[in-house]
């Protein structure tokens, strides 16, 4: 279990009290658009982080999946999900630190999206 801060600049969310602590310190996007049926987004964990947290809002009306890919938008996968289209936010998070590197974000629908994408990156404090 974790304790997600981010910076105070941002606020801070806590979601749980016992365990070690990510501090997510660093957003590499904010409020980036989603549209159409498929995009890909690209971001770099630079040295001394690992930790990725990504905020979607679905404000569409299909609910659209993503998969966050390392090296290039086909290598190893690090993580996926589906994102409904209720309009709320939905946060996803890795329990264990990647390394670092370019990484891509690609979401696709059966249908136009639209919503937002924001990515932070971390660390682990104990």
């Amino acid at each position: 279990m974790y304790i997600y801060a981010i910076d105070s600049t941002n606020g801070s969310e806590i979601t749980d009290v016992s365990g070690p602590i990510q501090v997510l310190t660093s957003t590499v996007m904010s409020n980036e658009d989603l549209a159409g049926t498929s995009t890909t987004k690209q971001f770099n964990i630079p040295a001394g982080y690992g930790y990725v947290q990504v905020t979607f809002r679905n404000t569409g009306s299909k609910q659209f999946t993503f998969t966050i890919n390392q090296g290039s938008a086909a290598g190893a996968m690090q993580m996926s999900g589906t994102v409904p289209a209720d309009g709320e936010e939905y946060e996803f998070s890795n329990d264990e630190a990647w390394s670092t590197g370019e990484f891509y974000i690609s979401t696709s629908s059966a249908q136009g999206m639209s919503g937002t994408l924001d990515v932070h990156l971390g660390t682990l404090n104990f």
